[in-house]
């Protein structure tokens, strides 16, 4: 298995242009403005989007951005030397071809690091004004776009919470994203926050309980101008922990009730965040719906190679060198969430510092024997069928059999979907582990439960409740069948 480095990814522009541009210079002016080198960038990059694979694109192109363009050269940035180095390689040809294409003329593209490019001491663009409110102070600074990792678990989170940081109110509103600790959310919540603050809107970040103190206080003091004006008048509305309202009294659930209503009516952008899907969080009827109403996207543990590829960015990060070996040693011993991985990370690091040694594999056995000691047993194929096949109450062999009855149909797609989320595993794998389906029957059946996983409680709860007893070593036996 070969492990990379997955680079993170500024937010990105929708790129769907194909119209040619005029990038003729005009006489006595060989250097083009940096906005006319952006503009031929994102044709091509518009063009490049039907004709790579998406994972391609979202990987290496779509972080890319147009800075110059002098006689026949464009140079195009890249968030990572290593990103650099893979254009370079991999798509130089293709990245010339279209952008001569897209110019009506001869030129070539130059691809170099994001920063390396001295700012254009005269004919730039004017600076964009400073953000006219104050940024919310329970906003981590680390926390941002260019420090998320992404990855194939969190890759409609990702991918949603960028869109609705370009355009916030437009779509997906309500955004929900859901997972279990340590896997994102808060990070996305505070990234769309920064990016918000940055355009110049007023962003509103909270938990569940500091809302509810909120809401309580203003009650109590009779303040409850001021708690409108908070949190009802903000363009952007983060909301963090919202299964912790589970429990709350009807007089707090009606305050966040009316409060997303308010939102809403003034075409604030709203996200929410949760260990669980929406439609999970025991509350009232009225405040489930409007929590499900928008987009839901779910964050799932890191698989091994994701695993390999966050302790990689840290390594990047922190400038030191993590070789294949010790990421693949550390990954395939230690099944575990970012937060988790990046302690690891840390505690290795540290040995290493204090005594000047080299970070070898068994550096990393001395250094997290702890870690590993605690590490859970590994989830495979037949333990997550098993866990599937109680929970429904079925055998396992009902699973792989040619049944195609309603009741084995569902287990069936759930069991593709954990396989697929939690193990990794392609179509064609998860085909073979299931009687020998094929590949456009596996992709139905991952489409069809992602569908469901929108409004259907029943779904929702079930890879939930699947889900939480596979990574907490919890053995399928004890899972309970629903009602």
């Amino acid at each position: 298995m070969t492990y990379r480095t997955v680079p993170r990814s500024p937010p990105h522009r929708v790129l769907q242009s194909t119209r040619r541009f005029n990038t003729q210079p005009r006489e006595g002016s060989p250097l083009l403005t940096d906005s006319s080198a952006r503009r031929l960038w994102d044709a091509v990059l518009g063009r490049l989007q039907l004709q790579t694979p998406k994972a391609t694109f979202d990987t290496w192109l779509a972080s890319t951005s147009g800075e110059r363009l002098a006689d026949d050269t464009l140079t195009v940035s890249a968030p990572t030397a290593f990103a650099v180095a893979w254009l370079e390689g991999r798509m130089q040809g293709l990245a010339d071809t279209t952008t001569s294409s897209m110019a009506s003329r001869p030129v070539n593209v130059r691809f170099v690091l994001q920063g390396s490019i001295p700012t254009q001491a005269s004919g730039a663009e004017p600076v964009a004004p400073a953000p006219t409110h104050p940024v919310n102070p329970t906003l981590s600074s680390l926390e941002t776009f260019d420090s998320f990792v992404a990855l194939p678990e969190n890759q409609l989170a990702h991918a949603a919470a960028l869109a609705i940081a370009r355009a916030p109110g437009s779509a997906y509103n309500p955004l929900f994203v859901y997972g279990g600790v340590g896997l994102g959310k808060t990070h996305l919540l505070h990234a769309i926050g920064h990016h918000a603050h940055n355009a110049g809107l007023s962003v509103e970040y909270t938990t569940a309980e500091e809302f509810t103190n909120a809401y309580l206080a203003a009650m109590r003091e009779k303040r409850t101008k001021a708690f409108r004006n908070r949190f009802w008048a903000a363009d952007v509305f983060l909301l963090d922990d919202v299964h912790g309202f589970e429990g709350k009294s009807a007089r707090i659930l009606d305050g966040l009730l009316h409060t997303l209503d308010a939102l809403r009516s003034r075409g604030s952008q709203i996200v929410l965040a949760s260990e669980r899907p929406a439609l999970s969080i025991a509350v009232e009827k009225r405040l489930q719906s409007r929590l499900a109403a928008g987009l839901q996207a779910d964050l799932d543990p890191p698989g091994l190679e994701s695993r390999a590829n966050l302790l990689a960015a840290f390594a990047e990060a922190a400038g030191v060198t993590l070789s294949i070996d010790v990421q693949a040693f550390i990954a395939e011993r230690l099944d575990a969430n970012g937060h988790v991985l990046k302690g690891a990370f840390t505690r290795l690091l540290a040995l290493a510092d204090l005594t000047g040694r080299s970070i070898t594999p068994h550096l990393a056995r001395q250094a997290l024997a702890g870690h590993f000691s605690t590490r859970l047993a590994p989830i495979s194929p037949d333990s997550t069928l098993a866990a599937v096949a109680r929970y429904y109450g079925v055998p396992v062999a009902t699973l792989e059999s040619p049944r195609r009855d309603r009741e084995a149909s569902t287990a069936r797609q759930v069991a593709m979907h954990l396989l697929h989320t939690l193990l990794g595993l392609s179509a064609e794998e998860i085909g073979a582990r299931l009687g020998g389906r094929e590949r456009t029957t596996i992709l139905y059946g991952l489409r069809r439960t992602s569908e469901r996983l929108q409004d259907d409680t029943a779904t929702s709860t079930a890879i939930a409740t699947i889900r939480t007893a596979l990574t907490s070593n919890d053995p399928p036996e004890e899972l309970s069948t629903p009602a």
